[in-house]
């Protein structure tokens, strides 16, 4: 898959400068991992992703609460749509 660097640093820059530094860091981090694929192709296995991200909200991984909000979302484009 090709990666056009402009496109992403366009929507990069969209971001608030905390959140640019986290998806950098997260890069960075991504950039430096040793654990790739049994393939010997380079490419980081798809597990060595499973915990990565820490929202800082102890609840983020809550089923009902994910749930939940999805559907509120739903049901808000819904109203938005009518």
């Amino acid at each position: 898959m090709a990666v056009d660097p402009n496109r992403l640093e366009n929507l990069l820059k969209q971001l608030s400068d905390e959140l640019q530094n986290e998806v950098l860091q997260f890069a960075e981090s991504l950039i430096h991992r040793k654990d790739c694929d049994p393939s010997g192709n380079g490419a980081p296995s798809v597990s060595s992703f499973f915990g990565i991200w820490d929202s800082g909200d102890p609840h983020s991984a809550d089923n009902d609460r994910i749930d939940a909000d999805l559907a509120r979302e739903y049901a808000g484009s819904l109203e938005a749509d009518n």
